[in-house]
Formats: structure tokens, C-alpha cells, sequence
């Protein structure tokens, strides 16, 4: 009798690890699928805080020592100087650029004055610092969004460029939001070249200066531009 009884148990046991095994697996496979799931969740959270990081190109700029108010100013004179100058006859296409250390000081110091002058546009006051870098591969070009939770940079690689029909054109090659890379549709959006504008200058005097071309050299941008009578 106790001979059967230690069988029946033995065997009631087999039986039962046996009946068991499909629910161990559909445990196992659900513990699984948390790990899985807990684990996108760190990684989507460490994206996200990215969102906030500075990129290395922006933080370099900082330590340039000619980054000042009276260079932005001189860049604006330069610039008037050059286009307003009379030109003979057969020098009408000549050429020019704009250094990057430049640049970035009218940016800083003169682009809100700027755009509150000639547009009675204020939404410029909601950006912080506002910069470029510039080499062989493109244009870099970022702004400082400031935001309830602070600051992010919101940043893209560019080519500038002009078209048949005189107005601006760019291509956006990447795309950023701090340090992290987003689809580079969402800045083709805005982007166009509708929303650039005429690649010319209107002098006022009879005269148009026309930028022909646009290229990046070795930090600065150079011009091939065209003065004429206007149409």
C-alpha cells in the first residue's frame, strides 16, 4: 500500500512539472517582454534628456576672443562699402566674404536691432544666442531656444545657395534639437525658398546688386555677386 502510495505521488509530480511547463514559458516570455519594455523606456528617456545637451561645435565658439560688438558693426560698413561702390563697365561681377568670427559678432550684437528695424517683428527676442560655423562640408547654423525648463539648441548642416530665378536657395542636410538628430523634413518645411527671399540688394540709386553664388570655404563664406541696372 505504501508502494503505491510513494508511486502515485511521484508520478502526480511528474505530471504536475509537466502541466507546469507552458506556464513557466508564458512567464518567462512575459518577464521577458518587461525587461524588453523597461529597457526601451531608459533608453527613450536618455534620448529625451539629450534634447537639453549642447553640441561641441556651439561650446568651441565661446572661446573666440573677436566675437565683439564693434566687429558686427564694422562687418555692416564693409559690407555697405562694397556693394554701393561704383563699378566700371567690365568689372560689374566681382567677388567677397564674410569670415565666420564676423558673422557670429552681427548675430550676437546687431541681428535683433536688425530684424526689429526693417520688419517690427519682436519673435527674434525669444531666441537666445544665435550662431554659425562654417567649413568645406557646409554651413552650420543654430539658435539658442530658451523654454520653461530652460535652454535647448536647435541646430542644422546647410548649403546656401541661389537659383535661375534670383532667390535664395538651401538644402538641409541633417537636423538637430541639442544633440540629437531628427528628421531632416521638419526644417525642409520651413526652409524654402519662398521663405528666403530675393538673393539681391536693391541700392536705391538705379542699381541691384545680385548674388550669383554662394559657397563655404575654410571658415567664411564667399560671394559671387553682380551689380546692375535695375529691371
Amino acid at each position: 500500500m505504501s508502494g503505491l502510495f510513494f508511486y502515485s505521488v511521484v508520478v502526480n509530480a511528474r505530471n504536475k512539472r509537466h502541466s507546469d511547463a507552458p506556464k513557466d514559458r508564458v512567464l518567462i516570455g512575459l518577464l521577458s517582454a518587461m525587461v524588453l519594455v523597461v529597457l526601451a523606456c531608459i533608453l527613450t528617456l536618455w534620448k529625451l534628456s539629450t534634447l537639453n545637451n549642447t553640441p561641441s561645435w556651439w561650446s568651441k565658439l565661446d572661446d573666440n576672443p573677436h566675437i565683439t560688438e564693434r566687429s558686427g558693426i564694422e562687418l555692416e560698413n564693409q559690407i555697405t562699402t562694397a556693394m554701393t561702390r561704383l563699378r566700371p563697365v567690365g568689372e560689374e561681377d566681382w567677388a567677397a566674404a564674410i569670415n565666420q568670427d564676423q558673422l557670429n559678432s552681427w548675430l550676437a550684437h546687431r541681428l535683433r536691432d536688425t530684424v526689429r528695424t526693417m520688419t517690427n517683428n519682436t519673435t527674434i527676442d525669444q531666441f537666445g544666442d544665435i550662431r554659425v560655423t562654417i567649413n568645406q562640408s557646409g554651413l552650420i547654423a543654430g539658435a539658442q531656444f530658451i523654454h520653461a525648463h530652460g535652454s535647448t539648441i536647435v541646430w542644422a548642416v546647410i548649403d546656401l545657395g541661389t537659383d535661375d530665378q534670383g532667390r535664395f536657395t538651401i538644402n538641409t542636410r541633417r537636423a538637430y534639437v541639442g544633440s540629437t538628430r531628427v528628421p531632416a523634413g521638419y526644417a525642409r518645411k520651413y526652409l524654402t525658398s519662398d521663405n528666403l527671399g530675393k538673393a539681391s540688394v536693391d541700392l536705391g540709386d538705379g542699381r541691384v546688386v545680385r548674388i550669383r553664388g554662394i559657397r563655404a570655404g575654410d571658415q567664411r563664406l564667399e560671394f559671387a555677386l553682380r551689380t546692375q541696372l535695375s529691371e
